[in-house]
């Protein structure tokens, strides 16, 4: 494993656990959609995996959690598989690319968990049939808007942080560059 590699990552699972933890901004606003797109993007495939179920483990051991956990922690290692598919879609201005699977990924995440509650339904808020499962994902549309909009302001900041050090790691090299030709001259 390349250094360069450990290192993104383990930043991405611990702006996932912060994010997750510390500055909770909502129900389902979180950065760990955002964090699989990015590591499976800049990374090798398998940290698509590895980054959203880190933090996810690492943070449920402070938040806590019920058995749920089997829809939450599988619904992000599918997200991860999705998105060291979406890797193999170079061709696509990575914006774009992010911005589909944002958007695929929290609806898959949706449908899963959401399926999850009314199944392990231990609150007894669904009946255990269609019409229950069917009140389960109308519940659930809040979720979904808050996980789509929070997805897309993390990538959208992402990229922008992102494009911001290129841009500036660029101009430091060129500025470099440029004075070591000129004293050599």
């Amino acid at each position: 494993m390349k250094r360069k590699e450990v290192g993104l990552a383990l930043f991405l699972i611990l702006t996932g656990i912060f994010f997750r933890t510390i500055w909770h901004i909502g129900p389902n606003v979180e950065f760990l959609t955002t964090a699989s797109f990015l590591s499976s993007y800049y990374l090798s495939k398998k940290w698509a995996i590895i980054v959203p179920l880190a933090t996810i483990v690492a943070s449920d051991i402070v938040l806590g959690n019920t058995l749920i956990f089997l829809f939450t922690w599988s619904g992000y290692v599918g997200i991860g598989l999705l998105a060291s598919l979406v890797k193999n879609i170079r061709r696509v201005v990575p914006i774009v690319s992010g911005l589909g699977f944002v958007i695929v990924s929290a609806l898959w995440f949706y449908l899963w968990t959401n399926f999850g509650v009314w199944l392990l339904d231990s609150f007894g808020m669904y009946d255990n049939t269609l019409s229950g499962l069917i009140n389960s994902y109308i519940a659930g549309f809040p979720f979904l808007r808050a996980h789509i909009i929070g997805s897309i302001m993390f990538l959208t900041l992402s990229f922008g942080v992102i494009y911001t050090y290129q841009f500036f790691i660029s101009r430091v090299s060129y500025q470099r560059n440029s004075r070591i030709r000129f004293q050599s001259s």
